[in-house]
């Protein structure tokens, strides 16, 4: 990639010939920036400070126009192939948010399938019926088929979204539901399925906010139940049990696809009881509740593991450089980190003009620093144009915004000019990758302020991984896919890694370094990602956070850049996982698109590799490293 072999060492005034005209909708006032204050934007003298920016000889772009997004509705059916050790997921309703089990199920890296056929739900020993039965919608003779499944062995489970078919609520073990939006809190009861939930944080969750009641999600209260396995807040019923015969029914009050969908996509109103910086597995223990309902019924149960190399815990160390000293201070961090044996993330903010928020950073220093973080291994990522506190709000874009013709400007908090979501997409990407050898795959944005269509946007830009918001607001301390929108009906190819420390709350980060290890603790429990989030604009307290932090856990994790864990995340999510039989002989198949190292499994409990097969064992897991193409090894 060609670069400019200098920078303007100097703000210039250059004619920006074509600014963008979209302007951010904040409220008006006057620009605050010093020696301007008090002047309308109009002021002749405030348009000049506005075309201020440093001019970068021969830089222009990016030239080509990005593709405009489109929803493509998800196909269900898709996710229709598999052998029957995999979860089953009848489908009852294809308009549905599905697609919340699908991105559930992948993070945690439980096999299963979606039919919409009952003959093919019961070649399986566990079943999902999603989003249930309505009243008036299923035959007796099914409901038999059900029954049979349930007294012979298998497992069903089915979600509550609607008024049930009554006698499908019998098979349940529950008579009546009633719905309310009254409800924000589900404890879990003693069960087989809960016995790894020790914490407060997991025993009992949040599915809404208490103080918003308009945005909670409808819940069903289930009247009469022969066993709870987890009441609401006001002492109802939210998941109950019945056992019959050799198997067992449960059903959940709630519709477990569209909550998963709602925190991810963060659109739950804060349901979570903290923003960052703690323990907030909600979404977490409702699969792992569905997971070891998996393996406690389906004898060649098999999942993938979460964490590269059968590691119980990911951290990713990140740094945000947004502030005029942060370049340089980002040396310290990577030359310590690259000490360690491990590479961390930068993301950039592209800062080349003067305004209320900060002076120019992204000068003639740049391309050398850019060069030197290269250099110790580090990743370079986008932090925006203008670290915008409106980023969220802003206007979608032309698709065509370049450099320099991009020029955007903070006038005061809650009033940004001439910036669009695709502008500080577009430009800062280019302009980062125009002046190192990077290509930047990773984003972050300033105030982590999420648009609803930043997902699609990403992919559009060419982005491939986002870390925007924080775990705990999300309500999950693991990635998962991104839906256009952030809404339920269409997926893109982004994936989002949540911050989970960040260095702006008290007490200042060399005191929390307990707190940390402790949080990492709890998320090694499950194989979780832990993002550490720190400013570089100073050194101080916070490298001695990293300091310790490191020392700590580097042996108990696996590290690395966003990137580095993105590829590999994005391998894991494509790999599909089954035991066969031949011959009398069990197989563990595994068929993946690319190859996956490291790739960890959990195998069903009466199982080991044969010798020979390639893996290793860590822990309860077995680890190989997975080629492109069809894998099998068999089992004793």
């Amino acid at each position: 990639m060609s670069r400019s072999s200098s920078w303007s060492s100097v703000l210039k005034v250059a004619c920006a010939c074509s600014l963008v005209a979209a302007c951010g909708s904040g409220a008006s006032g006057s620009y605050e920036v010093p020696g301007l204050k008090g002047l309308a934007p109009e002021s002749p003298l405030v348009r000049r400070a506005q075309e201020e920016y440093v001019a970068l000889p021969d830089v222009e772009g990016p030239l080509a126009e990005s593709p405009r997004p489109r929803a493509v509705r998800a196909d269900w059916r898709v996710y229709g192939t598999g052998s029957p050790s995999r979860l089953a997921i009848l489908l009852t309703d294809p308009d549905s948010p599905w697609l919340g089990l699908v991105h559930g199920l992948k993070s945690f890296g439980i096999p299963f399938t979606i039919t919409d056929s009952l003959d093919a739900a019961l070649g399986h020993d566990v079943i999902l019926v999603y989003p249930g039965y309505r009243a008036g919608t299923v035959s007796e003779e099914s409901l038999g088929r059900l029954e049979t499944h349930v007294v012979r062995g298998g497992a069903l489970m089915s979600a509550v979204s609607a008024v049930p078919a009554r006698g499908f609520a019998g098979i349940f073990g529950f008579g009546s539901a009633s719905r309310s939006r009254k409800r924000f809190e589900l404890e879990y009861a003693d069960s087989p399925f809960a016995s790894g939930f020790i914490y407060p944080e997991e025993r009992t969750i949040r599915l809404g906010n208490p103080d918003r009641p308009r945005s909670r999600m409808w819940t069903w209260a289930l009247r009469e139940p022969r066993e709870i396995l987890a009441r609401y807040n006001d002492g109802s019923a939210a998941i109950v049990r019945r056992d019959s015969g050799a198997g067992t029914a449960i059903a959940f009050g709630f519709d477990v696809g569209r909550y998963i969908l709602t925190a991810q996509g963060n659109r739950d109103e804060e349901a979570n009881r903290t923003y960052v910086n703690g323990f907030e597995p909600s979404v977490d223990t409702v699969l792992r509740f569905i997971g070891e309902v998996y393996r406690a019924y389906e004898s060649d149960a098999l999942s993938l593991h979460p964490a590269p190399d059968g590691y119980p815990l990911s951290i990713i160390v990140s740094h945000d450089v947004d502030y005029a000293g942060s370049l340089a201070n980002s040396v310290s961090y990577a030359e310590y980190e690259r000490s360690m044996g491990y590479g961390a993330t930068y993301f950039l903010q592209t800062k080349y003009f003067k305004d209320y928020f900060d002076e120019v950073f992204f000068d003639e220093r740049t391309p050398r620093l850019l060069a030197t973080l290269e250099g110790l291994g580090m990743e370079l990522g986008s932090h925006s144009v203008c670290h915008s506190d409106m980023f969220a709000r802003l206007p979608q874009g032309t698709y065509r915004e370049a450099y320099p013709d991009y020029q955007p400007r903070i006038i005061e908090f809650f009033y940004t000019r001439d910036a669009t979501i695709m502008g500080e997409l577009r430009v800062s990407k280019y302009l980062i990758e125009r002046q190192s050898r990077s290509t930047v795959t990773s984003f972050r944005p300033g105030f982590l302020a999420n648009p609803f269509s930043l997902p699609q946007s990403l992919e559009s830009s060419g982005y491939r991984y986002s870390s925007t918001v924080a775990a705990n607001d999300v309500m999950t301390h693991l990635p998962y896919r991104q839906a256009y929108d952030r809404l339920y009906g269409a997926e893109t190819a982004i994936f989002e890694f949540p911050v989970t420390v960040e260095d702006e709350k008290d007490p200042p980060m060399d005191g929390r370094v307990d707190e940390a290890v402790e949080l990492a603790e709890r998320l090694s429990r499950y194989g979780g990602l832990f993002v550490v989030l720190i400013h570089p604009n100073v050194t101080d307290e916070k490298l001695r956070f990293l300091r310790e932090f490191t020392s700590r856990l580097r042996d108990r994790a696996w590290w690395g850049t966003l990137a580095e864990f993105g590829e590999w995340w994005t391998a894991r999510d494509l790999v599909e996982a089954d035991i066969v039989s031949r011959d009398g002989v069990r197989y563990a198949r595994l068929s993946s698109s690319s190859p996956v190292l490291g790739l960890g499994l959990r195998l069903p409990d009466n199982a080991v590799p044969a010798a020979g097969s390639g893996t290793r064992r860590v822990g309860g897991l077995y680890v190989l490293d997975v080629p492109a193409g069809t894998t099998e090894f068999p089992l004793e």
